[in-house]
């Protein structure tokens, strides 16, 4: 016969312990004691008024064929108020158009919250962490410590790139940054898998935030068994790109 009071126990102890752990991954900053290290806030600036506008393109793959969705978002720092936490944070009122000739219509809003520690984005009630403090190369962390999005309590991103210039495409336009610090997804690094690919990528540039964003979910083969993957031709899955094209105040 299992005695509940054991297991009571058990489930006590996970929770303590994932708690633990979450809070090591956080508060580790806290800790730090590098002489005078830059901390990094400034790749995120916030500043009621200030606003940002992306191109987006969405494609969808289906039985190896792509269609794609291409649109504009704009966000504006709203106001400050007061998180669910308690903390002061900055509501980002998010506008969509299809082309650049329409107008914008309202479509979301964020919840920015920065803190000492870490940068937190609440998006649809779901918090994440977008960012820690002091950026540091391969420094790593956990996006999910404040949702239940993964099952287990694990670090999922990492700093790379940190400082480093950065310069892309669209269309007939080109974009550079001197200054950048990319996050990437920290499961997979150093792994190819010839069968599915989970891509997550962002840049943000010193005194501008958020310049471009990739994420990819792609599944390279259907369920024939003669099926030879070809990275470049995935068979389902989705992708999102996003860079930004104007910025203000």
């Amino acid at each position: 016969m299992h005695n509940p009071y054991f297991f009571e126990l058990k489930r006590t102890l996970r929770t303590l312990l994932a708690l633990s752990v979450t809070a090591a991954t956080l508060a580790g900053c806290e800790n730090t004691t590098d002489a005078g290290p830059e901390l990094g806030r400034e790749y995120y600036p916030l500043a009621v008024g200030a606003y940002r506008i992306y191109d987006v393109a969405d494609t969808s793959y289906s039985n190896f064929t792509a269609t794609i969705q291409r649109y504009q978002y704009k966000e504006k720092d709203s106001t400050l108020v007061t998180d669910a936490a308690g903390l002061p944070a900055y509501q980002v009122v998010r506008y969509r158009r299809a082309a650049r000739n329409e107008p914008w219509r309202f479509d979301s809003v964020l919840l920015v919250t920065p803190t000492a520690q870490a940068l937190q984005v609440q998006r649809s009630n779901l918090r994440t962490v977008e960012l820690v403090f002091p950026v540091r190369e391969g420094r790593t962390w956990n996006q999910n410590a404040f949702n239940s999005r993964d099952s287990i309590t694990a670090e999922t991103r990492f700093y790379n790139r940190v400082n480093q210039p950065f310069t892309y495409s669209n269309g007939s336009r080109q974009f550079s940054y001197n200054e950048t610090v990319t996050t990437s997804n920290l499961f997979g690094r150093g792994e190819v898998n010839l069968f599915y690919a989970t891509v997550r990528r962002a840049v943000y540039a010193k005194g501008v935030g958020l310049v471009y964003r990739v994420r990819r979910d792609f599944a390279f083969c259907d369920n024939s068994p003669g099926c030879i993957p070809n990275a470049s031709r995935p068979n389902s899955g989705r992708s999102r790109w996003e860079v930004l094209v104007e910025s203000g105040k």
